[in-house]
């Protein structure tokens, strides 16, 4: 028996969703848990759901008091936990299969004193990134903190963590009671007091979204009066605590971010409600930047700059006028010249209000960059993705000129330009044109070896944009996006790998000591095989999850003369570790996936390179079809799905994006196997708000032949999907709904990116391991 991990959930009038919630918990792959149940006065069937869990499985307890409010039930409930760590799940959320081995772990590894992880928002239509954590959680950092990450501040959810009981009740965490917003005065300063702390790129949490029709939760009421009094005591309380700790730099930081996301939130309530509720709002605005430095203020977007001054100085009908011209939704005011200096467009601006001065209005500047797609193409690394300044933006092909280039880091310092050339882009609504912003580069490789050839080495992307006002440069930052991120063999021996580090485009220049050769199946074992540039005396094959955080490891079989090795890995582990066979799969999971890497003697694990011409495997095992292909970045990856289509190649030919592949054999074959017809479905995928009423998803026929399958996708036309971003899945009768359609590397490579089809343009956008389809109606000109 390992660690004993206590969870804590609160209950409270949640029959609709407990039993979900209670199964996802039940089907953990991390075993040694103690589930504290604490129905908090339910007067529905909460309770009745509860004890049929606690009668099932011994983890279970269940604690029943007279409501006292979610603060109250999860004080109780760790009180009455056993564990080493601790957790919080709210009722009506899910929890993917291996959320708490993952982050109990790292911990176990790492020391830290608690791991926080990657947060899903989840609908009855999937799941979706939650944008609070897109940021925060980008990659996997191990022994981080806020001192390092200071963007941690922005992770406020205490369900997404698990924490050490002994730093828990060493710091006198506990959280308030008779509140909502519970969560904000603990997970702060304990970001705050934490002396290293696991960032867990992978989504542990899935965080349900009230739909139209349902009853709201708390934080989806954000009209009521109550909710913004207990949101402004949140941060508060949060903001009084980071003063207390010393922790001056972090206190205006946390200031900053909450007057940029938690309490913007009411900000641009205000045209929509009524005067008693402004005025309430201006009362606590007030007395809360009553305690915030004013530059910190002063360090927000003009908008807010603009909104928080007038709300400070009761302002009311002015600031009223300036959110309603500048919230979320309405076109996004423009950039205009005054004298020598650029500003935002807003109300007031040439009125010079006391309460707000034109240097409010003052536009930030620098340039805005995103990557696209980064790809190898006749024996060349292309980069595609956009690079614009902010202040003038890029409304033609001749009115700004960009540049990019590879600068070596260390002494040599060598600097690489890249081809680069204009394209024109879609535009989203912004406060300065940008169609000419996109770019495409490329470069070939042979230019970065050195004079005496290759050497290990790192290089970073730059851009910069020369226009009327000068030359302005920066690194070239991703943005948004997650491109796929391939890597090459360019000489014998030699990887160009391109990865991300803080947001910005680097690549690697790596010589692999070990890589594979091949993998098979044996019995009832994977077998994997390879070789290296010398011979180890001992080693081990790891599987990860998430980087850095071993989930199994296999020793390695070494041969008495030579450098090749093979390892076994039982195809049980990676059978029970998918987690596949007890629970439906949601769209957006991209079922269960490890990385490989090869452990030597000296204890440093380095991920295996496969060759070019690597073919891999794919193996069905009852209900769970077990993959072991490439990565993007040509390192073992093994996968595990439920059986189904996967794309393997795509072709663009009049006007019609042609997907095909091959069904697994055995029972999990779709319509070669008994499992009823195969279809393909688009469905739109959702924006931030959780009451948008969804578009109705696009259904395909699939032509089935033997094992080979072909689905046509118009893209113009009747039948075709209309304007937006579609998610490809999959359905056959009788599943329970649709999956995402896995897409192999190779077709992912050879998907058209960004065409043009008659009037319609074509993105694919890769988004972790799915495949996004863009689709939008070109006008004006250009089209």
């Amino acid at each position: 028996m390992g660690s004993v991990l206590t969870v804590v959930v609160p209950i409270y009038n949640v029959e609709r969703y407990l039993a979900e919630c209670l199964r996802s918990l039940a089907g953990q792959t991390y075993p040694d848990l103690d589930i504290v149940l604490v129905d908090d006065g339910s007067t529905d069937g909460s309770a009745e759901v509860a004890q049929r869990h606690v009668a099932a499985d011994p983890r279970f307890r269940l604690v029943r008091q007279p409501n006292r409010g979610l603060g109250a039930a999860r004080n109780v409930g760790i009180d009455f936990g056993m564990g080493d760590y601790l957790t919080f799940v709210d009722s009506d959320d899910v929890l993917p299969p291996y959320a708490l081995e993952v982050l109990v772990g790292a911990l176990e590894q790492t020391g830290s004193d608690f791991a926080s992880g990657n947060v899903a928002l989840f609908t009855s239509r999937g799941l979706r990134q939650s944008p609070l954590h897109r940021g925060t959680h980008r990659v996997t950092r191990l022994r981080s903190s806020l001192a390092t990450q200071p963007n941690l501040v922005y992770d406020r959810l205490a369900c997404n963590k698990v924490f050490r009981r002994s730093f828990w009740e060493q710091r006198g965490l506990k959280f308030p009671e008779g509140v909502r917003y519970e969560d904000i005065p603990v997970t702060v300063p304990a970001y705050a007091m934490a002396e290293a702390v696991d960032v867990i790129d992978l989504p542990v949490y899935y965080w349900r979204q009230r739909e139209a029709g349902t009853d709201q939760s708390i934080s989806q009421r954000q009209g009521e009066v109550r909710n913004v009094v207990d949101r402004f005591a949140a941060v508060e309380s949060a903001s009084r605590s980071l003063a207390a700790l010393g922790e001056t730099k972090l206190k205006d930081w946390y200031d900053e971010t909450a007057l940029q996301s938690d309490l913007r939130m009411f900000l641009d309530l205000l045209p929509d409600v009524d005067q008693a509720y402004r005025l309430r709002f201006l009362d606590l605005t007030g007395h809360y930047l009553a305690q915030v430095d004013d530059r910190v203020v002063d360090r927000l977007a003009p908008r807010l700059r603009v909104a928080w001054r007038l709300a400070k100085e009761r302002a009311l009908s002015e600031l009223v006028a300036v959110v309603a011209a500048s919230r979320p939704g309405t076109a996004p005011p423009k950039v205009v010249r005054r004298g020598r200096g650029y500003y935002v467009q807003l109300p007031l601006l040439d009125d010079q209000h006391p309460a707000a001065p034109r240097r409010l209005f003052l536009a930030p500047e620098g340039i805005r960059t995103e990557v696209h797609e980064v790809r190898w193409a006749d024996g060349r690394l292309h980069v595609r993705g956009l690079a614009y300044d902010v202040l003038r933006g890029a409304g033609n092909p001749w009115g700004s000129t960009r540049m990019l280039w590879l600068r070596e880091a260390g002494d040599r310092r060598r600097f690489v330009p890249l081809a680069t050339r204009t394209t024109r882009i879609a535009e989203a609504p912004s406060s300065v044109p940008y169609g000419w912003a996109g770019f495409s580069a490329s470069i070939d490789p042979r230019r970065l070896a050195g004079k005496q050839g290759w050497e290990p080495g790192d290089w970073a992307f730059n851009v910069a944009t020369l226009g009327v006002d000068g030359l302005r440069k920066r690194a070239l930052g991703i943005g948004e996006s997650r491109p796929a991120l391939p890597a090459s063999w360019v000489a014998d021996g030699v990887r160009l790998v391109p990865y991300v580090q803080q947001g910005r485009l680097r690549l690697r220049v790596e010589r692999p000591r070990n890589w594979v050769t091949g993998t098979r199946i044996d019995g009832d074992a994977l077998v994997v095989e390879g070789d290296g540039l010398d011979r180890a005396a001992t080693a081990v094959l790891r599987l990860t999850r998430v980087n850095g955080v071993i989930w199994r490891s296999y020793p390695v079989q070494l041969p008495d003369e030579g450098t090749s090795w093979s390892a076994r890995i039982p195809l049980a582990d990676l059978v029970g570790g998918s987690a596949l066979t007890d629970r439906p799969v949601l769209v957006g999971e991209a079922g269960a996936a490890w990385r490989v890497a090869f452990a030597d003697g000296d204890g440093e694990a380095r991920e295996l390179p496969v060759p070019t011409d690597f073919a891999g495997l794919r193996h069905t095992v009852g209900e769970v079809e077990l993959l072991a292909r490439p990565a993007d970045d040509e390192v073992l990856w093994l996968r595990a799905l439920p059986p189904g289509p996967m794309v393997r190649a795509a072709e663009l030919t009049d006007g019609v994006l042609s997907l095909s592949g091959e069904l697994p054999a055995g029972p999990g074959a779709g319509a070669g196997g008994g499992r009823g017809e195969l279809r393909m479905v688009l469905r739109r995928r959702e924006g931030a708000g959780p009451t948008e009423l969804p578009e109705p998803d696009v259904i395909l026929p699939v032509e089935v032949a033997g094992a080979a399958w072909t689905v046509r996708v118009p893209l113009g036309g009747e039948g075709a999907p209309g304007d937006g971003d579609w998610l490809p899945l999959y359905q056959r009768d009788g599943d329970a709904g649709p999956i995402d359609l896995p897409f192999d590397v190779a077709a992912r490579r050879r998907l058209p990116r960004d065409v043009r089809v008659g009037n319609r343009r074509l993105e694919v956008l890769p988004d972790r391991e799915r495949e996004v389809l863009r689709l939008g109606t070109v006008t004006g000109r250009g089209a």
